[in-house]
């Protein structure tokens, strides 16, 4: 994820400020970026967006939100019509969650909350200094909910309300420093963890039957709706953050950043938005399953949406033209949405760059510069391995191996959370890969 003198442009100024956002942001080794190859899909019907409330804020069990923070009564959302990528479940009680998930489960969470949760709720990157941020306190209040953990998500949630929603357009900030002064060093937004968190929170809501989480929930949906959701060459995009994206007539995004399990439960939760959600459900699985570059053809980290409804990779250095960090998570949010076809290139492609599946080895390929296909990085990572033993479930109808989502101690958060969530992934979506 350089000081100039105050005579250049207010455009060099923004330049460069975005260029530390995206270079800190990317979970991607710097690197010059290539020549990319284009990819166009169908273009689909316009849409308008709509107007934005504040973010609500609420209680939670066990935690107090301060008090100088007012509390918004809404009416419950209504309910909307069944999506494509639809993740309907029946109400549950925690007794009955709690029952239905595995000892293997209930270890990766135990060993993620002891290593990487703060007593406060603060989640932190292991592998990125210590820091904190949005798409950390995202999956943590996903993570938490999904399990069962009220007491944790509560923590959670108490933290990231009070901490980072510092912004006048009610989404999150997405960087924390503790080591910073002030703490919260950059106050750009990350698509990504404001959709989790939402995700998450409508999830808590329903789960736990409390309105003031569905309040949340709603209120930063439409927050993400009016300000990072934009018509572009007649498809929706999701901007990977609110600063630093619009490239005209172009625009850069992150295909990991659109999070598509979480766009139907956004589309409940935001009744004003429901066309704009589902629109987002219907479109996205196509964008994510075709926009991949290089031989293996794989997603990229950034690309460029160009005005003719084409998509090239990026050719600017604070945007690497590789598959790697970010981009593993592409087909971790397809196979979560239940989009599961073994034949899907993307899926093929993937296992053919991961022939040994979900084995123990240290040279898996893990990041691969686009389109030439130069793997400019091997190793071991256990978020890697999990996410590749998902895709050989998935082509290959077979079991992922027991140990594929053990607990690893030498594993950094973000490792320990995709290998977490590939599992609850496969709970949900694919039983037979466990």
């Amino acid at each position: 994820m350089s000081s100039r003198s105050r005579v250049i442009s207010l455009a060099v100024i923004a330049a460069i400020a975005f260029a530390v956002w995206a270079t800190t942001k990317s979970r991607t080794p710097d690197g010059t970026a290539e020549a990319g190859t284009t990819s166009a899909l169908p273009a689909p019907r316009a849409l308008a967006a709509a107007a934005t409330p504040a973010i609500v804020p609420v209680s939670s069990e066990g935690q107090a939100i301060p008090k100088d923070r007012a509390q918004l009564q809404t009416p419950a959302p209504a309910d909307t019509p069944p999506v494509q990528t639809a993740r309907a479940e029946a109400p549950r009680t925690e007794a009955d969650r709690k029952a239905g998930l595995d000892a293997d489960t209930v270890a990766l969470w135990e060993d993620w909350r002891q290593r990487f949760l703060t007593p406060e709720g603060r989640v932190i990157d292991t592998g990125n200094g210590g820091i904190s941020h949005s798409e950390g306190q995202g999956y943590g209040l996903l993570l938490s909910v999904l399990m069962g953990d009220r007491a944790s998500f509560a923590r959670i949630w108490s933290w990231t309300y009070t901490t980072l929603f510092v912004r006048d357009d009610g989404m999150m900030a997405w960087r924390y420093d503790p080591k910073a002064d002030p703490a919260v060093t950059d106050r750009n937004s990350a698509s990504d963890g404001d959709i989790l968190a939402a995700w998450a929170l409508a999830e808590a809501g329903r789960r736990w039957s409390d309105d003031r989480y569905r309040e949340a929930a709603a209120e930063l949906a439409a927050a993400i709706r009016r300000t990072v959701i934009v018509e572009h060459a007649g498809r929706l995009m999701v901007l990977p953050g609110q600063e630093g994206f619009r490239r005209d007539p172009s625009v850069v995004v992150n295909p990991a950043y659109w999070v598509l399990p979480a766009f139907p439960v956004l589309a409940d939760i935001d009744p004003d938005g429901a066309a704009i959600w589902n629109r987002l459900a219907a479109e996205t699985p196509a964008v994510m399953a075709a926009v991949r570059f290089g031989t293996p053809a794989l997603p990229p980290e950034w690309v460029v949406a160009e005005p003719d409804g084409a998509f090239t990779l990026p050719q600017d250095p604070n945007f690497p033209a590789a598959f790697g960090y970010n981009a593993v998570r592409v087909p971790l949010y397809l196979a979560w949405a239940g989009v599961l076809d073994p034949a899907l290139p993307i899926y093929v492609d993937l296992d053919r760059l991961w022939p040994a599946g979900a084995a123990r080895i240290a040279d898996r390929p893990q990041v691969v510069a686009l389109p030439d296909g130069r793997v400019t990085e091997r190793g071991s990572d256990a978020g890697f391995r999990a996410v590749a033993g998902l895709v050989a479930c998935i082509v290959h109808d077979r079991p992922m191996p027991a140990d594929v989502t053990a607990v690893d101690d030498d594993a950094s958060y973000y490792a320990a959370s995709l290998t977490l969530m590939v599992r609850l992934a496969a709970a949900g979506r694919k039983p037979a890969c466990l």
